[in-house]
């Protein structure tokens, strides 16, 4: 075996006296797809340290963007630091993240978790850390046949008996606090059968294991109460699709500070700071495949309904695709920069990577943002926004892909293995949409079709 396989045998004894100590029947191993979404296997408690010590294999090529069926053999490594009882599952159960290898113990270059670790990786070795905190928004609805309904009548900050989903959100947010969650605020968003869960940053790391279980908790207690929860970014036309905000800030590891705070600037907003939403901005074409990575991600980035379209910046201002937060005086350590073009379809993994490499290259090039924008884009003429210099996102997932390829920041961040692969799997989503109507892009738009609720309601 290769001197690089995955093994933890100082994790082995540790793990084991967890599982017996909670009479741990099976461990459920999760990797996920380039999609973004879990895919599991179970293995029973007495396999454990062989998984530990040399992986368990599977079959790459059934995931797809992952392996060729005549190469089609990956190893699937527990990380010993994720191991976790959920209350969400059946007693019993234990859950852990995976990296993937290939059977020579070289690292899976496909694997979007494996990806994001080298990122962090390399950027601690430069003295600096990288903290997301997301805002997945997510509806509960109901079906019946071919009919989706949201569940609930309620609307922004609503409660009970207009929001029926307390029992349900109440026992999430129990499961999600005994699983190490530290929650920040609860509330019903805007659209009918809309939420919000809202938990502490982390570094992106963390964050992104923490999207994924946030994700299965949800998801898991909703159909426990015979409702459905779904990711999907717009299940209904006509409201408030689902964002997934991302609040991101860079660390210097040495001292603990906030690169993007400066106490004498009078925004409070480093030069770093500034930099990296230069940075942002300028990729944002590039990054839509990775954070709007849906055919339905185009029809929540639609104006006036809260999601970003122009691509500028402001301090406070939700009209725009990266918001500063503003803070009292003093709460240096909360400057940050939200990313509202993100939904929660997207893989946090592959997101967060792209984003932080997109920011460092506008710190790297020192590139300067146009003024950022303090009255409502979406209330400005044209002409107004073309004077200033506003583009647009891309209009849909085919333009998104076009606007992917060229962008090399973006591109070889993702790396050439896992780019190839998206956008193959993107052109052709889109193609079976398009060959799905029977329509153009402009005339299908502005409805939810049985094609995307089919494929993304319970998908997402």
């Amino acid at each position: 075996m290769s001197e690089n396989t995955l093994t933890h045998e100082e994790a082995v004894e540790p793990l084991m006296d967890l599982v017996r100590k909670h009479d741990i029947k099976y461990i459920r191993l999760i990797v996920v797809d380039l999609n973004g979404q879990p895919r599991a296997m179970l293995i029973p408690e007495y396999e454990l340290p062989r998984a530990l010590r040399y992986g368990i294999g599977f079959d790459g090529s059934s995931i797809a963007g992952f392996a060729e069926i005549e190469q089609s053999d990956l190893i699937a490594n527990p990380d010993p630091s994720t191991f976790l009882i959920p209350m969400w599952e059946a007693p019993g159960i234990a859950t852990m993240f995976c990296y993937i290898s290939n059977p020579d113990g070289s690292p899976f270059e496909g694997d979007p978790r494996g990806l994001l670790k080298k990122t962090m990786d390399e950027l601690e070795a430069e003295g600096y850390g990288f903290n997301t905190g997301p805002e997945l928004e997510f509806f509960y609805v109901t079906r019946q046949s071919e009919s989706v309904a949201p569940y609930g009548s309620g609307g922004y900050f609503d409660l009970p008996p207009l929001d029926p989903t307390e029992e349900m959100k109440m026992e999430t947010m129990i499961c999600l606090e005994a699983a190490g969650f530290q929650l920040d605020k609860v509330h019903h968003e805007v659209a009918q059968g809309q939420q919000e869960i809202n938990f502490r940053y982390a570094d992106a790391l963390k964050t992104a294991d923490n999207v994924m279980l946030y994700k299965l908790a949800v998801k898991t207690i909703a159909q426990k109460h015979g409702s459905i929860a779904t990711f999907m970014p717009k299940p209904f036309w006509g409201v408030n699709g689902s964002g997934c905000h991302v609040h991101q800030s860079l660390v210097d590891l040495e001292t603990g500070g906030n690169l993007f705070y400066d106490p004498d600037s009078s925004t409070g907003l480093s030069e770093a700071g500034v930099h990296y939403i230069g940075g942002i901005l300028s990729h944002a074409k590039g990054l839509s495949l990775v954070v709007a990575p849906l055919v339905n991600s185009y029809k929540r980035l639609v104006p006036h309904y809260e999601a970003p379209v122009y691509i500028c910046w402001g301090y406070g201002n939700r009209s725009a695709l990266i918001r500063v937060p503003q803070y009292p005086n003093g709460a240096g350590k909360y400057v940050r920069v939200e990313y509202r073009h993100p939904d929660p379809s997207s893989n946090p993994y592959l997101t967060a990577v792209a984003m932080l490499k997109a920011g460092m290259d506008g710190i790297r090039r020192k590139t300067e943002p146009a003024e950022p924008f303090s009255e409502n884009v979406y209330h400005l003429s044209e002409g107004e926004r073309d004077r200033r210099g506003v583009e647009m996102l891309p209009e849909h997932l085919g333009e998104a892909v076009d606007a992917f390829t060229p962008d090399a920041v973006v591109s070889e961040a993702l790396g050439g293995y896992i780019s190839k692969n998206l956008v193959e799997l993107k052109r052709r989503e889109f193609e079976e949409y398009l060959s799905f109507t029977g329509r153009s892009w402009a005339e299908s738009r502005p409805e939810i079709t049985s094609w995307e609720i089919e494929r993304y309601l319970t998908r997402c």
